[in-house]
């Protein structure tokens, strides 16, 4: 299967009936056909792309086999979505554990010492005011 979807191929929705996958079919032949085409150096190539889609396309089995691996493709995509989604979340401050901060982490212990400072000093004034 081509990784590409063959409706956006044909440029119809996946729900398009047999009639309109056909008249899709003819409108892109026609206007990719090089005998019509202005830059025909790089139609061969996009038009046996349409041809391509079209017949995986008009041939049922075929088409169901085409939905269900871009149904797959679908799957594997939004999986690979939350998994990305799932590895950056505590980068964006919405984890529900945050990693400490280092710089946070040494301005605790900073605010510890002058708490401990302020302590002994008030102390040692009480301890002074005693004596005299």
């Amino acid at each position: 299967m081509s990784p590409r979807s063959f409706y956006q191929v044909l440029g119809v929705p996946r729900n398009a009936s047999s009639i309109e996958i056909r008249a899709a079919f003819v409108r892109l032949v026609k206007h990719h056909h090089p005998d019509h085409a202005r830059n025909a150096g790089e139609l061969p190539g996009r038009l046996r792309e349409v041809q391509l889609a079209y017949r995986c396309l008009s041939d049922s089995r075929a088409r169901v086999a085409h939905d269900k691996a871009l149904e797959e493709n679908e799957r594997l995509h939004f999986a690979r979505q939350r998994s990305v989604r799932d590895r950056l979340q505590r980068y964006d401050g919405r984890h529900p554990y945050p990693q400490p901060n280092q710089a946070d982490s040494q301005g605790r212990a900073s605010r510890k010492l002058r708490w401990r400072f302020l302590l002994v000093a008030i102390v040692g004034v009480i301890i002074l005011a005693r004596l005299v």
